[in-house]
């Protein structure tokens, strides 16, 4: 807003402020298990009380919880035991039963601060502490976790102890379990001992021997082959990971197409060789365990003699393809299906065309075969590229004729012996959709018309040089956000083909009535004037966008880009607004104002000094903007 330099000394005062007292915060040096600990981990005192910040639970003491500041209150999940603990309040709640502490949580800069009593509650001590340290770690040698996870795609567990441990495993059948012998741990007194089954393990049972020594039996719907990660940097988790599966294998063939597909059990990680003399193409599955007998497969007679599947050794399944003649040969993911390798030889591109639609133009390419498209815009450029792996360009084929004022050129080259590239060269661009039929031998691209093609749009980045606006607590300055904004704006525009005029693309002073003179003179059709906010109330927070009364084309684009900014920043909104502001006023087309945030609110102020939120806040005017001219 144009008034808020009045509170510079006010913000100046209270950053000082805030940097001291959090400097007297950080000073607490905190270890836990003999180790310190990440800085993002806090402690403070209060009142004679040391506190810990809610991450800790997550982080190191591996604690299901959830914090909901709107109604003050800590949930959390620990082992057999659900607790409830509330900002402000001694009393909480532990399996239904009240108990009271010495301290209370409180919040404090966004963060809940809980009190070191109730950490020892849950079996941690307390090693050594003074005014400037705190040491701390579990009671005994615990195994304080077995957590469900995913390594690759393939199922696993996660062990976590209070110590590095000792182990040792094997395999047992009838029935199918694996056996992980755990030295020097004893499950936590907490620890309720139930584990989410997946697709290999129906079941986990616990079982403590004399002195520390665990046993953990892993009852399996299936035998699978496993794997033992230990993490240098977490000598104290060890990460049990089970095979994947190679499920089958058959061949695919439909007119000129022809492949074989490998069906997994989970995303596969795998190598390939090629041998000659005799000519094989051999794929080592690692980590795989082959599920039952898989016979082997007859081939086509032309490309693949035959397949050959087994289990190479405990952790690889070996695919062996007899192959015949000099027909390229690939392994591949399947497009559609992550759990699906297929093998197979290059395509033709049958056909490239163009089509001229009324909102802009059609691209159909089509193939003999299933396409593996790969589409990308090169940067900071205006071309096109479809990339057609595996694929050739047939015999003679045509190259599309293209009249649009959206595309200047399209090229078919063929980049090496497996690889087909069209190109497109446009004039500007906006963006695209693609189609696939159900076979994926036709790719159909959609290209959209912009609707602002040819338009001339003012940008003005509010404040520079010596008037920087307002600046937050962290020292974040209006008139740096505004001009950042702008020029990702700026380049969001020009490719959608506008005519984009900034009235300053550096940090220099352009006074308030120059603003929309420069718009007015030009005949522009759009003026957008973008801020950041300031207020007395520190709390106040969202965006707002303001337009002249005496223009509802304005407020229909204020109403636009409000839409647009709530949907991707996820910030509030303070509403669209009408205001008598110099550069609304008097200019003599739809202009708007826009408020990205309020710097005066510490949390906003952090998120404006976020290159993500100022990458999205640019992306959704321009959407606002192609919103508001469609109409």
């Amino acid at each position: 807003m144009f008034w808020k330099r009045g509170v510079a000394l006010i913000s100046l005062f209270l950053l000082l402020a805030t940097k001291t007292y959090a400097a007297a915060d950080s000073g607490i040096v905190f270890h836990f298990g003999g180790n310190k600990v990440d800085p993002e981990i806090k402690v403070i005192e209060k009142n004679g009380h040391k506190f810990i910040n809610f991450p800790f639970l997550n982080k190191y003491l591996h604690i299901s919880a959830d914090w909901n500041p709107e109604r003050d209150n800590l949930f959390m999940k620990f082992g057999k035991y659900t607790i409830n603990l509330f900002e402000n309040s001694t009393r909480y709640v532990s399996n239904g039963r009240r108990k009271t502490l010495a301290a209370a949580p409180f919040e404090k800069d966004g963060e809940l601060w809980i009190p070191v009593a109730f950490y020892r509650r849950l079996g941690l001590v307390v090693k050594s502490e003074d005014r400037l340290h705190l040491k701390m770690d579990w009671e005994d040698d615990y195994l304080v976790g077995v957590e469900n996870a995913s390594y690759e795609g393939r199922p696993a567990f996660v062990l976590v102890g209070s110590k590095p441990f000792k182990h040792k495993s094997f395999l047992l059948v009838d029935p199918n379990r694996l056996v992980l012998d755990l030295s020097g741990l004893k499950l936590h007194w907490a620890f309720d001992g139930v584990v989410d089954e997946n697709n290999i393990v129906k079941k986990v049972r616990f079982s403590q021997s004399s002195g520390n020594d665990l046993r953990l039996v892993f009852d399996l719907y299936r035998l699978a082959g496993y794997k033992l990660i230990s993490d240098p940097e977490q000598p104290n988790q060890l990460i049990l990971v089970f095979n994947y599966f190679v499920e089958s294998a058959s061949l695919f063939q439909k007119d000129k197409e022809r492949k074989v597909c490998i069906k997994l059990s989970a995303p596969a990680k795998y190598r390939v060789t090629s041998f000659e003399e005799p000519r094989r193409m051999v794929i080592d599955f690692e980590g795989a365990t082959l599920s039952g007998k898989v016979e082997p497969l007859d081939g086509d007679g032309q490309w693949i003699n035959s397949v050959r599947v087994s289990q190479f050794d405990p952790e690889t399944v070996r695919v062996v393809f007899d192959l015949i003649g000099e027909t390229p040969c690939f392994a591949i993911p399947a497009p559609d299906d992550p759990n699906q390798i297929e093998v197979r030889s290059v395509q033709k591109v049958t056909q490239v065309h163009w089509g001229q639609e009324e909102d802009g133009g059609r691209l159909v390419i089509e193939s003999d075969g299933q396409l593996v498209e790969s589409i990308r815009k090169v940067n900071k450029s205006f071309r096109f590229q479809v990339d057609l792996n595996y694929s050739r360009f047939t015999s003679g084929i045509e190259v599309p004729v293209i009249k649009s004022d959206q595309i200047k050129g399209l090229r078919l080259v063929q980049v090496n012996p497996e690889l087909a590239r069209i190109e497109l060269d446009f004039n500007y661009y906006f963006g695209y959709t693609q189609e696939l039929s159900k076979d994926r031998r036709r790719l159909t691209l959609h290209f959209k018309r912009s609707p602002i093609a040819g338009k001339t749009i003012v940008l003005d980045p509010g404040h520079g040089g010596v008037d920087m606006g307002a600046c937050g607590r962290q020292g974040t300055r209006e008139k740096d956000i505004n001009l950042e904004v702008s020029m990702r704006l700026k380049d969001l525009l020009e490719e959608a083909g506008a005519k984009v005029v900034m009235t300053r693309t550096d940090d220099s002073f352009i006074s308030l009535y120059e603003r929309p003179y420069l718009a007015n003179h030009l005949f522009c059709n759009l003026f957008i004037s973008i801020h950041a906010n300031n207020h007395t109330n520190f709390k106040i927070n969202g965006i707002e966008v303001y337009h002249h009364s005496k223009r509802p084309d304005a407020k229909l684009l204020a109403e636009k880009v409000m839409e647009q900014l709530v949907a991707k920043t996820k910030l509030n909104s303070r509403g669209v607004k009408a205001n008598d502001y110099c550069v609304t006023r008097e200019t003599q087309m739809p202009s708007i104002l826009v408020e990205l945030g309020y710097l005066s609110n510490y949390k906003e102020e952090s998120t404006l000094r976020n290159t993500e939120y100022r990458i999205k806040a640019a992306e959704a005017i321009f959407e606002g903007v192609m919103d508001f001219s469609r109409e």
